[in-house]
């Protein structure tokens, strides 16, 4: 991911000098280089929560300070009465669609977003699709904008089977087999859902009212099929890894506000559907266990100061993990965010016996401390 030093401190209070922000990253676990203006970073697969400037200014948050305060439309919406029919809730248990026509397109964008595409070097494509691809470096909520005109009978996704010809917005006309996720039109694909819309609904230079598409796809059903048709999808990589869903509603209303930024709303409703089982995942808090873990002597009001600029919440005893973060499921992962935050060069080292259950002296010193570990209680990822 390549993003501009600039377009970070816009979501941070505290400055930073070059060697300082890329130390810091390299603790947090963020590999990266810095160039002139940009910093390209490696994320690894486990945080998509951190592809983007919000995201990864979250993560940033213990040592520069986030700015929550992100410009919303904080308006009511009307209701859109739109014909969309939900085939595969399992695949896509949450999705909104915003009608959003204008006036008049405007000639020239606002700094923020013109530099986008200046800093990045990336190509325009029109007003709206500008706005969605800034929005998902911005928040990394990844939308689709159709042309309404195009699709106003009504959508349908659904998983098909059978082997369909679909020309991409990219114009690459790629063979759809086995068993798809997409989105039709009277039976016709129009978009592989979460990867790439195709060129018949898309929008133009001239499109003044489009149809947003915003939703959250089960990883599963991403995975694979970018690299399968061959297809650069910076969506696809985003939802592979995981998305935010209750970061559809901040998506769509930081859309509407972009918009007006530019030009005169003439309309303006959404449809919202919601199938997913909320299901809040608590782990106990224990800082005894964590100091136990890392060897540390952490006071408990800085512990919740760490956890608090991460994004949990403590309530009653328990860490309530946000729903950005699908790779936290136990103690050891809160005490991993811990070291992440002191820095695992900071933690005092500790001389530790190591376990002496096998006699064999071809016992190599990984298996010793892979044995250790797993006796204390960390899972082995490969």
């Amino acid at each position: 991911m390549i993003i501009s030093k600039n377009h970070l401190r816009r979501f941070l209070k505290k400055d930073f000098n070059d060697e300082e922000l890329s130390s810091t990253l390299f603790q947090l676990g963020h590999e990266n280089e810095i160039v002139k203006d940009l910093i390209d970073i490696e994320i690894t697969p486990n945080r998509g929560d951190c592809l983007s400037l919000f995201g990864l200014a979250r993560d940033l948050n213990n040592f520069y300070e986030l700015k929550k305060d992100i410009d919303l439309y904080e308006k009511d919406l009307d209701i859109l009465d739109f014909n969309f029919s939900n085939h595969a809730k399992e695949d896509c248990p949450k999705i909104s669609f915003l009608l959003v026509e204008v006036e008049y397109l405007p000639t020239k964008y606002k700094n923020y977003l013109e530099e986008y595409f200046s800093e990045l070097d990336i190509k325009k494509n029109n007003f709206f699709t500008d706005i969605s691809n800034y929005l998902s470096y911005e928040l990394g909520q990844p939308t689709h904008c159709y042309d309404y005109t195009k699709v106003s009978e009504g959508l349908e996704l659904k998983n098909i089977k059978e082997n369909k010809v679909f020309k991409t917005i990219t114009n690459n006309e790629i063979n759809l087999q086995d068993t798809n996720l997409v989105f039709t039109l009277k039976d016709n694909p129009v978009n592989l859902a979460g990867i790439m819309g195709g060129c018949s609904t898309g929008c133009s230079l001239d499109t003044k009212t489009i149809l947003l598409e915003c939703a959250y796809f089960e990883s599963e059903s991403i995975i694979g099929k970018s690299l399968k048709y061959n297809l650069g999808s910076e969506a696809a990589y985003k939802f592979e890894r995981g998305t935010d869903p209750e970061g559809i509603e901040t998506a769509i209303r930081r859309f509407i506000k972009i918009v007006e930024d530019h030009t005169k709303i003439k309309d303006l409703k959404i449809l919202r559907e919601d199938n997913m089982k909320k299901t809040d995942k608590f782990i106990k808090y224990e800082p005894s266990k964590i100091n136990s873990i890392l060897g540390t002597n952490i006071e408990e009001i800085d512990f919740d100061k760490y956890l608090n600029n991460l994004g949990f919440s403590l309530k009653e005893k328990k860490i309530q993990v946000p729903s950005y973060r699908h790779d936290i499921e136990n103690c050891n992962d809160i005490a991993e965010e811990i070291a992440r935050i002191l820095g695992y060069d900071n933690i005092r080292k500790k001389t530790i016996n190591l376990p002496k259950d096998r006699s064999s002296l071809e016992i190599s010193l990984d298996d010793k401390v892979r044995s250790f570990l797993i006796e204390k209680g960390f899972n082995e990822v490969i």
